[in-house]
């Protein structure tokens, strides 16, 4: 039971890392395409959620319930956590607000995906076996581009011309609804290529859905074959049992008849004695 606790939270973790690495990317794009104040400290926050989940990961599932060896060995070989455990923006925008020291954040950025990127592998092990099945992992890092490119490509095509897309968030925005296929309206394209991107972005939403759809069809169809080839495995076991216990019950009572045939067969000799 402990273990799929383990693999739950580390599977939500997982995804949680996931949306914290795009964010990471879609921050320093916007750095150049000009994003607010306010967008970038909201990120610190969301930084640090991030941060205290991944330290719960590491001491919960890692100090406390891993495997006994040296103190300091564990800590040199899971050294990432301990980096993406810090909550590395949020310090930099939220505390130093570090906001023009580009170079500066360039290399923390670098720094962040990077340990982000090392713990993802670490706790998307399990469930990455299922995905890794229906290619839903190459298809979630489509995603992603898709996501990133379309976002920024449609925020230079409109935001001259459409007053509809003011800034880059409006962009990130329209991209993420788009891909959803809610379609709220508050954003509608202008030129030919945001419609062109738009369109990309909607047929990508919408194929990503139907094969997360298949891979959880598959998911569970994959864990009730499990289940039922464990209980016939045991019912085996139980059968082979019963069958080996039915046998040397033959055989003992294949001796007692055997016996009783002795002592019979003494019984007429001493009979027929005078």
């Amino acid at each position: 039971m402990d273990r799929h606790y383990k693999v739950i939270f580390e599977a939500l973790l997982s995804v949680l890392i996931i949306i914290e690495l795009l964010f990471l990317v879609l921050v320093s794009i916007g750095f150049i395409a000009g994003i607010k104040t306010g967008s970038v400290y909201a990120f610190g926050n969301w930084d640090i959620i991030i941060g205290i989940l991944i330290l719960i990961d590491f001491i919960l599932f890692r100090v406390i319930r891993g495997d006994n060896q040296n103190t300091w060995d564990f800590i040199r070989e899971n050294w990432v956590y301990i980096v993406a455990s810090v909550p590395l923006f949020f310090i930099c925008f939220n505390i130093f607000h570090l906001m023009n020291f580009k170079i500066f954040i360039g290399l923390i950025g670098i720094v962040r995906i990077y340990a982000l990127f090392k713990v993802l592998q670490i706790t998307s092990g399990e469930v990455r076996k299922y995905p890794q099945k229906t290619k839903l992992d190459y298809a979630t890092f489509l995603l992603l581009l898709v996501i990133i490119f379309g976002s920024y490509l449609f925020f230079i095509v409109e935001s001259g011309v459409n007053p509809e897309v003011p800034s880059y968030e409006a962009a990130i925005w329209y991209a993420i609804v788009s891909m959803t296929t809610v379609g709220y309206g508050d954003i509608v394209p202008v030129t030919l290529i945001g419609h062109i991107i738009g369109t990309i972005l909607i047929l990508t939403g919408m194929g990503y859905l139907s094969l997360v759809t298949a891979t959880l069809a598959f998911s569970f169809i994959e864990i009730f074959r499990k289940e039922s080839k464990k209980a016939s495995n045991k019912l085996g076991k139980t059968a082979e049992g019963l069958r080996e216990s039915f046998e040397s019950h033959e055989e003992k009572l294949d001796k007692v008849l055997k016996r009783m045939d002795e002592i019979e067969n003494k019984l007429d000799e001493m009979e027929k004695k005078p």
